[in-house]
């Protein structure tokens, strides 16, 4: 098998142990024989940078003076790869990941090279406990799975279920932006993360969908697994917690607006929204099921944020 170059690039804010943890099961399970990996730092206070250059000293690290965030943060990491390495693919990776299998990437590259239309290919994403995450859904034009998609991959029918449903590879509607491997000809031709969604939040799902409506194909690979810890910087930081229902539903607009139009978004996707602000999962290792479904705190104020982030439908 040939070896094509990829850029392996982390972002990470004051997660010195996460950062850590994934650092070390990438070097030690990783059987492929020619990445890179960059840590992009947003302006961590916790001795993450001096960590990394003392325990990595193979890992390059972008140093931002600030917190930039996930969106921006990533393209300032896609940049400098693209200037320094010219990889052939770019992988987007979290520190909140732990890698166990050592055939993880070659899984992911050797489908990319096998169709010149694959921009993007990601794996299978599972629980500590191996219960699946996220895995991908068979590539559709289900208009309300599409929009409910901009809010969340709870809908995917691997979520929380065994591994046997989920090991397929095939087109998919979205990628999973924790663990996605993007080709250097895709973000040649359409672009970098969409920076009018950030901080964060659904630049994933636009890119996808951006990826095959110019012609290019999302890959999922069921046969590579990565354990994700799961939104562990957002719910440990609890200030930018509170922001994550906002932002979802803001961004899921902008991106359903933009790719389905105005009248869809507020015919089919606006039930969506409402339920998704009145609604949440009891268990979130567990898809949506009538017996996983509860009633959010403070309904009032979830209301609230809903009509706030309503007016990107008429701007």
């Amino acid at each position: 098998m040939l070896f094509p170059h990829v850029s392996i690039i982390t972002l990470n804010w004051n997660e010195k142990k996460i950062l850590k943890n994934c650092l070390k099961s990438l070097f030690k399970n990783t059987d492929y024989k020619n990445f890179k990996v960059i840590v992009v730092d947003n302006g961590s206070t916790d001795n993450s940078v001096e960590m990394v250059k003392k325990e990595f000293k193979n890992v390059d690290i972008v140093e931002n003076k600030e917190n930039l965030y996930f969106i921006k943060g990533n393209n300032i990491g896609i940049k400098y790869a693209l200037k320094k390495y010219n990889p052939d693919y770019l992988l987007l990776i979290n520190n909140d990941t732990i890698i166990f299998e050592k055939d993880w990437l070659i899984k992911l590259v050797r489908v990319a090279e096998n169709d010149k239309k694959v921009g993007i290919v990601g794996p299978k994403l599972i629980f500590p406990n191996k219960r699946v995450q996220w895995s991908g859904r068979r590539k559709e034009s289900n208009l309300i799975f599409l929009i409910f998609q901009t809010l969340s991959a709870s809908l995917n029918p691997g979520m929380g279920t065994d591994k046997r449903l989920s090991e397929f590879i095939g087109e998919v509607n979205t990628a999973s932006g924790a663990c996605m491997m993007i080709k250097k000809d895709l973000i040649n031709e359409i672009g970098f993360l969409d920076e009018k969604l950030a901080p964060a939040f659904q630049e994933d799902i636009e890119y996808s969908f951006r990826t095959w409506k110019n012609g290019y194909k999302v890959v999922y690979v069921g046969t590579s697994n990565v354990i994700h810890l799961q939104s562990y910087t957002v719910n440990r930081h609890k200030e930018k917690s509170k922001e994550k229902l906002y932002l979802a539903l803001r961004n899921s607009i902008i991106v359903s607006k933009k790719y389905f139009g105005f009248w869809k978004t507020l015919l089919f996707g606006l039930p969506i929204f409402l339920f998704t602000v009145l609604l949440e999962r009891k268990n979130k290792t567990l898809a949506f099921s009538i017996n996983n479904l509860r009633f959010r705190k403070n309904l009032l104020s979830k209301i609230s944020i809903l009509n706030k982030a309503l007016k990107y439908l008429f701007i």
